[in-house]
């Protein structure tokens, strides 16, 4: 009985100090600037696709788990090395929350070692409720290292890459990273050329609703990079 008792009181405490699910939280962010240089040369890196993604989270006993996005965003380094992402909000999540991937960041480059980036996470409650989210990486520089392996080596660490940009299965996501998508399918035929087959989200490869999200071919066929 006092067992029963004592896992009852545990749930009760894990479901009070999850963020209040059943309503609805109201969410803005900062703008957000940063600079991207070659690890070895110290030089700025041109052509880095960069996308952010605030992604939501439900509460539930056996932990957090994802429900898709608040806002996704993408964007290309300049000759300096440097993009920035505009201010946004505010928007409405209803029965979920942010936590620290409030954004993540994701910076891929051909022939570099990919970078995801987010902000250090929390079980602050009140922190997840903060109105104003902001990246722990704004106005800092990024370093990226060029691979140094075989072709082989590099598909392998690039399916890992996979797992973190699979944000772009919701709601049609992957519409809003055009740049990204087209800078895969071009490490994809790379690796074909040199016999190397993997699979990894492309313009051949998007996991989606067409009867919602339309044809990713035809939506790639007119967009010009």
């Amino acid at each position: 009985m006092l067992v029963k008792g004592c896992r009852l009181l545990m749930v009760m405490v894990l479901f009070l100090t999850l963020p209040a699910c059943a309503g609805s939280l109201t969410y803005s962010a900062e703008a957000i600037e940063a600079r991207v240089i070659d690890a070895d040369t110290k030089q700025p890196l041109e052509g880095v696709v960069v996308t952010a993604n605030w992604q939501l989270e439900q509460g539930t006993v056996g932990g957090n788990v994802p429900v898709g996005q608040l806002m996704v965003m993408e964007t290309v380094t300049d000759k300096e090395g440097r993009f920035s992402f505009s201010a946004w909000g505010p928007k409405t999540a209803r029965e979920s929350f942010l936590v620290n991937d409030d954004p993540q960041l994701l910076l891929f480059k051909s022939g570099y070692d990919y970078q995801r980036l987010n902000n250090p996470y929390s079980s602050d409650r009140e922190l997840r409720l903060r109105p104003m989210r902001h990246s722990v990486w704004n106005k800092r520089v990024i370093v990226m290292k060029a691979f140094k392996g075989t072709l082989d080596e590099y598909a392998r660490q690039l399916s890992f890459f996979m797992t973190d940009v699979r944000f772009i299965e919701d709601d049609c996501n992957w519409k809003t990273v055009p740049k990204l998508i087209m800078a895969l399918q071009n490490q994809k035929e790379a690796f074909r050329a040199a016999g190397i087959i993997r699979t990894f989200y492309s313009v051949d490869y998007l996991p989606t609703n067409e009867s919602e999200c339309g044809s990713p071919k035809d939506f790639f066929r007119n967009y010009a990079p």
